[in-house]
């Protein structure tokens, strides 16, 4: 794996067992799609309507 990708494994692995599951459905979700867009934009929306709010923290650093 490069350094990316360590990375988000490792922050995956720092998730509760219920948290993994729900990350793994919803990437799951999005490679059986035909149609990525959507999901994309709102999980897009999502992250940004987060960071507005401030409430934007690593699971596995802090950061």
């Amino acid at each position: 794996m490069n350094s990316k990708t360590i990375i988000v494994f490792h922050g995956f692995l720092q998730l509760p067992n219920l948290d993994k599951l729900e990350l793994v459905n919803a990437i799951n979700e999005y490679f059986d799609s035909t149609e990525r867009e959507p999901i994309r934009s709102a999980a897009d929306s999502e992250f940004e309507r987060l960071r507005f709010e401030g409430e934007i923290q690593c699971p596995c650093c802090g950061r």
